[in-house]
């Protein structure tokens, strides 16, 4: 056999070779997709709606109306008629300084007074006869002035000896003992006016503060009054953060007052933003996989999943608000979830 036909016989063997090798790929690949799972799974739109997310947060009561009472002067207590939790009334007598001391100066000023008073009176006569000189009658008149002032603040020191309730109210804490001496000024009850000056600060972050403005509304409710919720409103709003925790004081001013309430009752709170944000609304269902506000869920296109990212908000009932690469009307898997990968053939039920 010549060299010509040995080539056009390997030619030939080649070109056979290959055509079987294509034709046993393509029946691999032919067999390799049509074993392929396919998933059968259930399919919800994506929804996109401007809502206002409820901010959850603890808080404790307080009176607004908060106060010290002290006396104006220096003395020994004498007599203490009420202890910490007391309610009283305004104008009652809630302590009192042992008066002997006071008293007598206030006596002794009555008796100067009267001494001025009788001398400015001859001064005037002697003026008339002019036996004294005019600034004679100015120097009596000075001293009976004097006298009279002096007097007046021994009175206003004898009455702020006497301790009263400026109002209705709660005595939230005694301070002080009988038979103790106390300086001017010496605190001796904290006091909380009652009537409808309850109030609850709660501690807010950052990231919470923005999304709420004074006016939105709240819902209050107590572990003291089970199944009650109270109306309440956001009446002040820090623009410091506290030292000490890093968060923004918020006040909230209840609308109903709860009967018997006490400072320091914890109250559960729930408020309404009144500012609104468009967000990405999936059932609970489609969320295939969630670690803290990281989450991921599968789109259905055609037959096909898409993994996509998104970015959880927060959870309402059986429903989640995210942000992500999802438009409406996209579909998202909700049922056979578990089943799925980046990579499954899907039927759509």
């Amino acid at each position: 056999m010549n060299a010509k036909k040995m080539i056009i016989i390997l030619g030939i063997a080649i070109a056979a070779f290959a055509v079987f090798s294509c034709s046993q790929k393509e029946t691999t690949e032919t067999v390799k997709s049509s074993s392929q799972k396919i998933i059968p799974v259930k399919v919800v739109k994506v929804k996109e709606q401007l809502i206002s997310v409820p901010l959850f947060s603890i808080g404790k009561v307080y009176s607004k109306m908060e106060t010290t009472l002290s006396f104006k002067t220096g003395g020994i207590i004498k007599n203490i008629y009420v202890n910490d939790g007391h309610r009283v009334k305004k104008n009652q007598t809630l302590a009192r300084l042992d008066l002997s001391e006071i008293q007598n100066s206030v006596d002794k000023g009555q008796v100067n007074l009267d001494k001025t008073k009788r001398d400015l009176k001859r001064a005037e006569n002697l003026y008339k006869d002019k036996v004294i000189t005019l600034e004679a009658l100015q120097n009596a008149q000075s001293a009976f002035d004097v006298s009279s002032a002096d007097l007046k603040i021994l009175k206003f020191n004898l009455e702020y000896s006497t301790i009263k309730a400026p109002s209705d109210g709660l005595i939230l804490k005694k301070m002080s003992a009988e038979d103790e001496l106390i300086n001017s000024g010496t605190p001796i009850f904290e006091f909380a006016e009652t009537g409808q000056n309850w109030i609850i600060k709660s501690g807010l972050v950052d990231k919470e503060v923005v999304k709420i403005v004074v006016g939105d509304t709240a819902k209050i409710s107590f572990d003291a009054y089970s199944n009650e919720v109270f109306n309440a409103w956001v009446s002040k709003i820090s623009n410091a953060p506290d030292p000490t925790n890093g968060t923004y004081e918020v006040e909230i001013s209840l609308r109903e007052i709860p009967n018997s309430i006490r400072k320091g009752f914890i109250a559960k709170i729930e408020l309404q933003p009144s500012k609104k944000k468009q967000y990405k609304i999936i059932p609970i269902e489609a969320l295939a996989e969630a670690d803290q506000n990281a989450g991921v869920v599968y789109l259905a296109i055609k037959d096909r999943t898409k993994k996509v990212n998104v970015i959880i908000e927060t959870i309402l009932q059986d429903q989640v608000l995210v942000f992500g690469d999802l438009n409406s009307n996209d579909l998202v898997i909700s049922e056979g979830i578990s089943e799925v990968n980046e990579h499954s053939v899907i039927e759509v039920l």
